[in-house]
């Protein structure tokens, strides 16, 4: 939930008044379902959740034509510390990215050799095509549209791929060497 609360807690810090509505089609232009797993529909929950905690606070409540009402929110004052408290959390401190695929290298042993390079080398090519998605992502018109900052998430993204891409590489080599179980 903090990621999620520091992103909405960002986007109505710079686009207030703002309803769900442009707060999710804010994101989506970010495509943080892809990349940090937020989810659209969580939004509105946490909206509700942030306001019943003090975070933020509705402004206005209206309807155009026959489309729902959509209530526009600010932050208080206590969204803006917990809005401060999280980005700078964020930044200071390391944190594993969580990737379950690091508990199945746990128990690589447990697969056959033909299967584990099998699984390798589509995992080579999954981090392939997110560097190459990644790179023409920086080039698109919609990406355009996001904040020119939000290109160094698709960077990031691209950079640990690439690291990754090396890591496996390796890794086929030890198996198919012999060196690895």
């Amino acid at each position: 939930m903090s990621t999620t609360r520091l992103f909405i807690l960002g986007v109505i810090r710079f686009s207030e008044p703002v309803h769900g509505y442009d707060i999710k089609r804010e994101l989506e232009s970010w495509h943080v379902e892809e990349w940090a797993h937020v989810a659209h529909g969580s939004i509105y929950h946490a909206l509700k959740t942030m306001a019943k905690d003090g975070l933020i606070e509705p402004v206005d409540t209206g309807q155009v034509g026959h489309r729902p009402a959509r209530t526009t929110y600010r932050l208080t004052v206590e969204g803006e510390r917990e809005y401060q408290r999280l980005l700078r959390e964020y930044w200071w401190t390391y944190q594993f990215p969580t990737d379950p695929f690091t508990a199945a290298l746990a128990f690589m042993p447990d697969l056959p050799k033909e299967e584990l390079v099998g699984a390798l080398r589509r995992r080579l090519e999954a981090l392939r095509k997110l560097v190459k998605e990644s790179s023409e992502a920086m080039y698109t018109k919609e990406l355009a549209d996001a904040p020119r900052h939000v290109g160094e998430l698709f960077l990031l993204m691209s950079a640990r791929a690439e690291a990754e891409i090396g890591w496996a590489e390796n890794l086929i080599r030890k198996i198919e060497a012999g060196e690895m179980p």
